[in-house]
């Protein structure tokens, strides 16, 4: 599991120890990763928060998007997605 965002590695660091997330966090502060997934935000909204399950082949199994803010998918969603893997 990973998560990617646009900002910087100092950022995700400080925020990983304080969440306590047991995955890595990427930064995309050029935004070309969250470009191609289609999830650059227009005007102010800077991302659209998103889950992508993506099987070991590389295809899209499972997408959620949300604006920025919006709440998370929950667990319950996502645990049937990936017991498919």
């Amino acid at each position: 599991m990973l998560g990617i965002s646009p900002q910087d590695l100092d950022s995700h660091q400080a925020w990983a120890a304080k969440k306590e997330l047991p995955f890595t966090l990427l930064s995309d502060v050029d935004k070309k990763v969250i470009g191609l997934y289609g999830v650059k935000g227009v005007g102010f909204i800077p991302v659209k928060r998103s889950v992508f399950v993506i099987d070991p082949e590389g295809v899209v199994r499972y997408l959620n998007r949300k604006l920025l803010g919006a709440t998370f998918i929950g667990a319950d969603k996502l645990v049937p997605v990936l017991e498919k893997l």
